[in-house]
């Protein structure tokens, strides 16, 4: 079901709706793969929640990736072709953007907090090697993996303020490329979890969990001086003297709460919601 709770114009609506996206003739595509076997189970018997305001970044990625295909075939480079091959009984499908000079490159309209650190995030891993296994098994050579992060929330000033800031909106990630037997086991482990007719529910990893924490903090001063996860640790650090206090910061499952949209209909989320941490 889709929800429309700021009124937005009906345009907007029907862009959102037509969504093109298809996994073609398969029992499985490479992005389903890497999400929760409990979570695609119970799509099957839950109704779909979504506002259409929480659909507009995808939205915006399909533009982009329409106009990023004005590229075409040019120079020995192949643009959005998906790809299948067999795996335990199921066909798997996938779709990379971009494979050029033996590079598979995938697009992603994503966040400056999603480049940030030293590793690039575990989907992105996981999702490019097993796009790399069906290249592979398709007949494609692919010697190296990238992802093109397209930053949406770039903030030229804060490049200007901090060097090791994104100086531009678009930054090239390197994935590690996994050695192929080991790509060929994570391909046939995540399909037999899906295959599973009870699969077991989201582990914490799964549901991107944030442990609780304690804040401790100065007056006026909007950003903690540190985090600890108990409060006697907190307490323990506060310094001689007034002006600092201690905040609670509940932990939260951030995809159940954010990010999934049949979690209304999820026995564990709602067993979650009745005892928070």
């Amino acid at each position: 079901m889709l929800t429309n709770k700021l009124n937005l114009p009906s345009a907007v609506v029907t862009a959102v709706q037509n969504d093109p996206y298809s996994r073609g003739n398969s029992n499985i595509s490479v992005t389903q793969l890497i999400t929760p076997p409990y979570q695609r189970k119970l799509r099957q018997t839950v109704e779909s929640v979504e506002d259409v305001a929480d659909k507009l970044f995808a939205l915006y990625g399909q533009i982009g990736h329409g106009i990023l295909e004005r590229a075409g075939l040019k120079n020995g480079s192949d643009v959005e072709n998906r790809l299948f091959s067999e795996m335990n009984g199921w066909t798997v499908s996938g779709q990379y953007d971009l494979i050029e000079d033996g590079v598979l490159m995938d697009y992603k309209f994503t966040t400056f907090w999603s480049v940030k650190g030293d590793e690039p995030k575990p989907e992105w891993v996981q999702q490019l090697n097993l796009l790399r296994v069906l290249a592979i098994r398709n007949g494609i050579d692919v010697r190296a993996l990238r992802i093109i992060a397209l930053l949406r929330d770039h903030q030229k000033s804060a490049a200007e303020r901090d060097p090791e800031y994104p100086q531009f909106p678009i930054v090239p990630v390197d994935i590690p490329m996994w050695d192929l037997d080991k790509a060929e086991a994570f391909m046939l482990e995540r399909v037999k979890l899906h295959q599973q007719e009870s699969p077991e529910p989201c582990s914490d990893e799964d549901r991107w969990v944030q442990p609780a924490v304690y804040a401790l903090k100065k007056n006026g001063v909007k950003k903690a001086v540190k985090l600890f996860n108990s409060l006697q640790d907190a307490e323990a650090a506060m310094p001689d003297g007034k002006g600092y206090f201690v905040e609670h910061r509940p932990g939260e499952y951030r995809r159940c709460a954010s990010y999934c949209n049949v979690s209304h209909g999820c026995p564990v989320w709602q067993k979650t919601q009745a005892t928070p941490f």
